[in-house]
Parts: C-alpha cells; sequence; structure tokens
C-alpha cells in the first residue's frame, strides 16, 4: 500500500489543454493564453509596449511547452512595438473591437529572434485557392438543399471533438480563444454525409466571434453543409449585436476556402504555419473575416 501510494504520488499530474499564464513587471503585464492542443499560444497584452522582457517570456514558455505559433491582436498603433521584437503583421479583423480593426501580429518560434515568414511560393498558392474558391462559390444556390443545421449541446459538440482528436490531430478544438467569452455550436449534414460541427466563441463586450469548425470537408455534400452551417451561424451572431466573425483555414484546402467564400467570408491576412496538420505538421493558414454589422448596429454590406 505504501509503496502504491509512493508511485502514485511520482506520476506527474496531467496539465489542461488551455492554461492562461500572466506576466507582470515594473513596465510589462500580459496574459499567455497558451493552447497545448493546438501547440500554440495567443498574447493579451494589457499594456502596450512590446518590451524585449515580453519577448524572453513568450519564447521561454513556448520552448519549454513545444508551441511554435504565436499571435497577438493589437490596435495599429502597437504593431511596430511587436514588431521590433521579432513579430510579424499577418491580417487584419476589420471591426476586432467593434469601433476599430484589429491587426494580428503572429511569430514562428525558432532559434532566431525573426520569425519565419510565409514563403512566395505558399502565398502564390493561396491565391490559387482563394480563385479556386470564389469560382466554384458561383454556382452555390442561396439555398441548399437537404441541408439540416441545428443548434448542438456543448456535451455533444465537444464529445465529438474529444472522439476527433483521439486519432490524432483534428481541426477545430473548440478551446478557449479569449478570455471570459461565450460559445454556441451547431451540428450540420447535408442528405447523408457525416455530421459536422461548428461553433463560434463571441466576447459582447468586443463584439467578436472566432469561428471553428471540427472537421475539414471532403466531399461536396460536406462542403454543402459547412456553408449552411457558416451561413446559420452568421445569422445567429448578428442577431446578438456581433460585428465581425473571423477564422483560420488552411492555405492550400478549396473546398473549406469555397465555404468561407460562399458564407460571405473574406481573405484579410496570411498566416505562417498557423495550423496544425492532422498529420503533426503545420501549413500557411488564410485569415477569413466576415463584418457582420457596423459599430451602430446597422447591417454591414
Amino acid at each position: 500500500m505504501v509503496r502504491a501510494k509512493a508511485v502514485a504520488a511520482k506520476r506527474t499530474k496531467k496539465k489542461p489543454n488551455v492554461e492562461e499564464l500572466y506576466f507582470r513587471s515594473d513596465s510589462a503585464y500580459l496574459c499567455l493564453l497558451l493552447n497545448r492542443r493546438t501547440r500554440s499560444i495567443r498574447v493579451v497584452d494589457f499594456r502596450a509596449g512590446a518590451l524585449p522582457a515580453k519577448r524572453l517570456y513568450i519564447q521561454s514558455v513556448a520552448t519549454e511547452e513545444k508551441v511554435q505559433k504565436v499571435i497577438t491582436l493589437v490596435e495599429k498603433d502597437e504593431v511596430s512595438s511587436w514588431t521590433r521584437v521579432g513579430f510579424v503583421r499577418e491580417g487584419t479583423i476589420p471591426g476586432f473591437y467593434k469601433r476599430s480593426d484589429g491587426h494580428l501580429c503572429g511569430c514562428v518560434i525558432g532559434d532566431k529572434t525573426a520569425s519565419i515568414e510565409v514563403s512566395d511560393a505558399n502565398a502564390k498558392l493561396a491565391e490559387r485557392t482563394l480563385n479556386a474558391a470564389k469560382k466554384a462559390a458561383k454556382d452555390i444556390p442561396e439555398k441548399i438543399k437537404g441541408a439540416s443545421v441545428r443548434h448542438a449541446s456543448e456535451k455533444d459538440a465537444l464529445a465529438a471533438r474529444d472522439a476527433a482528436w483521439r486519432k490524432g490531430p483534428a481541426f477545430g478544438a473548440f478551446d478557449m480563444f479569449g478570455r471570459d467569452a461565450q460559445r454556441i455550436y451547431y451540428d450540420a449534414s447535408v442528405r447523408r454525409s457525416k455530421t459536422n460541427y461548428i461553433s463560434a466563441e463571441f466576447q459582447d463586450c468586443f463584439g467578436h466571434a472566432l469561428v471553428e469548425i471540427l472537421r475539414l470537408p471532403t466531399t461536396e455534400n460536406e462542403t454543402l453543409a459547412l456553408i449552411a452551417a457558416l451561413r446559420t451561424l452568421g445569422d445567429d451572431l448578428q442577431e446578438r449585436g456581433i460585428v465581425s466573425a473571423f477564422a483560420f483555414a488552411p492555405h492550400d484546402h478549396v473546398e473549406i476556402s469555397t465555404a468561407f467564400v460562399a458564407a460571405g467570408y473574406r481573405k484579410t491576412g496570411l498566416l505562417a504555419q498557423g495550423v496544425l496538420n492532422p498529420d503533426d505538421t503545420r501549413s500557411d493558414a488564410i485569415l477569413w473575416t466576415r463584418k457582420l454589422a457596423s459599430a451602430t448596429g446597422e447591417e454591414y454590406e
């Protein structure tokens, strides 16, 4: 019995998939939203000015946790502070702060201070993907026959998420992206296509929503189901007063790009190694955004 207790005590406690880590000094105060599932970090900075001390702390946590991608979303006048410590301006989310845009700065963690940037070849591939998606989206009807889109419970959505991730990295993680946020879920299918799940995490105070999709579509019906779900989710978010929706997806995946284009999203950024692949590698990611309404509550065209 004593030996069994000793062995149990030696077992390391499993760390949570998402954890908030804080760094505070006389001149800096920030929170790292560490996602061990997707091996990424979002930096929430409470005090302007990206000092070298911030970068050193981020680098140390990322290295220890084997994180490969770090992002932060800031006001326009803060972008230069982050680029001075090795981050790259990778995109813009219109209306992220309701009355102003959010500028996304990212960093791929490596041996060098300067981040890896998207290659010319991958930037051109992203444009070809976008062009193919725009062409395919022209043939998508306003009403998709046979589509079933329903509110899903958190229990069912997370159970589907856990089942998908047990087989290896899936796509959507449905993990916390922002502090003190709410989530909604939908399931979607067309005819006999495999049911997919879609979720949005939103913050009323800022008026933005992160949209996540559990599985990348692989068939025409799965793509159509996703389009129907994105459109329904957009209507839901708009009714809740959300100003802006955004999402990240692989730069070379035509089907999911078609879904976003058909649902009214635009490409407003490209992130180096922005998403985790099923084979545990990383791909560059398109930043998809949709302006749902103006900050005054008027519908955005």
